[in-house]
């Protein structure tokens, strides 16, 4: 569980006498978030990679990981690199669909495999419209945040700022399509500015299976 309490004493220390503005300013922290967090507003932890940014030797990075709940336990060994990741579901993997607000659980993960300049959230999928991918209903994909992919790319997108879909990104000239791996489903055509209606949520990175 999230220790705002902790996390607000841990706040002032690293903060070390600088008003909002000038710590915002120093570590990225946006001001309005680190304003609740000091007034104890807010109820979910910043990502692990803010946490890297605001750490120091006043209060390590490793305190911060365990007072925002990434850590399971302070117990755990000094070298520990395992941290937790919000799952969000869902995400359907047939029609759109998807409530990014929706937290369902945590999944734990070695560090080594995130790349510190990324944010990262577990989905849940749900539908079989990529099963031919091995995404199944049911499983949990990795998703690195950002804005574009590569031509070829297994990526959550959002339609028309609304829905939510897990496909393949084909860019081909002046052509979006979103393709399911599934024969069973149609893909989805965006040509010229109808391109525009779709925006990128994030990559996914690797799928863990739900055993059946």
């Amino acid at each position: 569980m999230f220790q705002k309490n902790l996390f607000k004493e841990q706040l002032i220390k690293l903060m070390n006498g600088k008003t909002t503005i000038e710590f915002a300013e120093q570590t990225g922290f946006n001001r309005t978030y680190l304003s609740k967090y000091l007034n104890l507003k807010l109820d979910r932890p910043p990502s692990p990679r803010l946490l890297q940014a605001i750490a120091s030797s006043i209060v390590p990075y490793e305190e911060l990981l365990i007072s925002c709940d990434y850590i399971q336990s302070e117990s755990l060994p000094k070298n520990n690199t395992i941290i937790k990741l919000p799952i969000i579901g869902s995400v359907h993997a047939g029609n759109p669909t998807f409530s990014e607000d929706y937290i369902e659980g945590y999944e734990s993960i070695d560090i080594s495999e995130l790349n510190s300049c990324y944010d990262y959230i577990y989905i849940r999928v749900e539908g079989n419209s990529m099963i031919n991918a091995r995404i199944h209903d049911g499983d949990i994909v990795l998703v690195r945040k950002q804005s574009d992919v590569e031509n070829g790319d297994i990526a959550v997108v959002v339609i028309d700022n609304e829905s939510a879909t897990l496909k393949r990104v084909l860019k081909k000239e002046n052509i979006l399509v979103l393709q399911p791996e599934n024969p069973a489903y149609s893909s989805y055509i965006f040509s010229g500015e109808e391109q525009n209606r779709v925006r990128v949520i994030g990559k996914v990175i690797h799928v863990k299976f739900v055993p059946i």
